[in-house]
């Protein structure tokens, strides 16, 4: 055969081997688009807010930001450039020989030769490499998901925890004004005759707690604050909008069917099912090792003329094709590679059981503490508050009638403010609780724009 038709004949065969398989790059093509829609997802905020700004706002800004989020997005980018790595063939050998003594032949003395050896794994190693290294990325796909899920239960859970400060504090502070104002009527009941002392060291005790409670709720919001401007990226001492707890609203959902969802909702099932099918990828591949590797090439050997310049064929260079085979004799270490891959799958599969048991159990403790705060925020709205500030008026006119007594005044006076304090925690719990289910599930219950 031609030697010019056998070269191109053998480049082409070779480079149609490195493809990669047919079924998986058709899961590759839309790889780019995927990756812009990441991006352009993820970076929707690029300037600074406003001091009204909305808590949809710093979650944008920390989807963008956060390097945790980033680098799951970048861990991700780089095992999908496996894929390509794992689906090529091994680089190919050039050789290049010289005889150091000539090597007559009837044709001529052989002067050199050069080779070319390309390696070929065993039909199916470099399908199965790929889609094993396919899922792993995707398991990693899944994973930038789970880390903004739990951005964004973090950018919730503490926006919530602001509002509680914000609220509990200006509660406190009414309450200390309204103390400050009986402590003045106790002085001028205790001048004329009409009080008691004992009912300004009373007023005076309350204030002084009333004090250390609003230095306790100013001190707190520090770390609160730190801990938000870390999600965002941002120093610690950051400025912050304004949270409000009155944008706490009631969201409705369907506990069952999140529940139910789970399998086909939440970012952690479903990298672990990427995860075991790469498992599974593992487990064929370990049964294709055992068999032999090929290598396909061609020598071509430089003659020099022969002696007899009438000699047919003087000069003209031998081209020879080659076939190389390995030999996998190591029985032993292809079944214990087997074996390992298998536990590996049957591994992979109790981790999937156990977290889905694990996120079930997580998310119906969510609904429990979802249901708690809707509970106690009906009990003190629509209850407690209304009947501790009916008391305290009944109590104020009783005291200022001289009908009263003022410890009563200063215990319902206490006891409103519990109340008050209580409505507004159960609020955040709420609001945080939903924070969490949406984490757990997968579901946006906010419907975010």
């Amino acid at each position: 055969m031609n030697l010019q038709l056998i070269v191109p004949i053998l480049y082409l065969t070779l480079v149609s081997c490195a493809s990669p398989p047919r079924d998986l790059g058709s899961r590759l093509d839309n790889w780019d688009e995927r990756q812009a829609a990441f991006a352009q997802a993820h970076e929707r905020s690029n300037t600074p807010w406003a001091s009204s700004a909305s808590l949809q706002t710093l979650l944008d800004h920390a989807r963008r930001h956060n390097p945790g989020l980033r680098a799951a997005f970048e861990r991700w980018k780089g095992a999908m450039e496996k894929v390509t790595a794992a689906t090529t063939l091994p680089n190919p050998r050039l050789t290049l020989g010289a005889y150091l003594a000539s090597v007559e032949t009837r044709v001529g003395p052989m002067q050199g030769r050069i080779g070319f050896a390309q390696p070929l794994p065993w039909p199916g190693k470099l399908a199965a490499a790929g889609k094993l290294a396919f899922e792993q990325a995707e398991a990693l796909r899944m994973q930038v998901e789970v880390e903004r899920l739990m951005l964004d239960q973090t950018v919730r859970e503490v926006w919530w925890e602001l509002a509680w400060l914000d609220r509990a504090l200006k509660i406190t502070q009414g309450n200390q004004e309204l103390l400050g104002h009986w402590e003045v009527i106790a002085q001028t009941r205790m001048e004329t005759g009409l009080g008691s002392h004992t009912d300004v060291i009373r007023t005076q005790i309350e204030l002084g707690k009333l004090v250390d409670r609003i230095q306790g709720l100013q001190d707190l919001a520090r770390p609160v604050r730190a801990r938000l401007n870390s999600a965002l990226h941002r120093k610690s001492d950051a400025a912050l909008p304004q949270a409000d707890l009155a944008e706490a609203a009631h969201l409705g959902f369907n506990a069952a069917a999140l529940s139910a969802g789970l399998p086909q909702n939440s970012p952690q099932l479903l990298k672990l099912k990427h995860l075991r099918r790469a498992a599974q990828h593992r487990v064929d591949l370990a049964e294709l090792d055992s068999y032999p590797n090929l290598t396909v090439g061609a020598d071509l050997t430089f003659i020099g003329d022969a002696n007899d310049p009438n000699m047919a064929g003087s000069g003209d260079e031998a081209f020879a094709l080659t076939l190389g085979i390995e030999l996998p004799v190591w029985r032993e270490s292809y079944a214990a590679q087997e074996r390992s891959a298998k536990a590996l799958l049957r591994a992979s599969e109790r981790t999937l059981q156990q977290t889905h048991n694990t996120l079930d159990a997580n998310l119906e403790m969510a609904f429990f503490q979802h249901r708690d705060g809707v509970r106690r925020v009906a009990l003190f709205q629509d209850s407690l508050i209304p009947k501790g500030e009916e008391a305290l008026r009944s109590l104020q006119a009783a005291y200022q009638s001289g009908k009263g007594g003022f410890l009563d005044l200063i215990d319902a006076q206490r006891a409103l403010l519990e109340f008050q304090l209580q409505a507004a925690r159960a609020h955040t719990d709420r609001a945080q609780a939903l924070a969490k289910i949406e984490q757990l599930s997968g579901v946006s219950l906010h419907q975010d724009k």
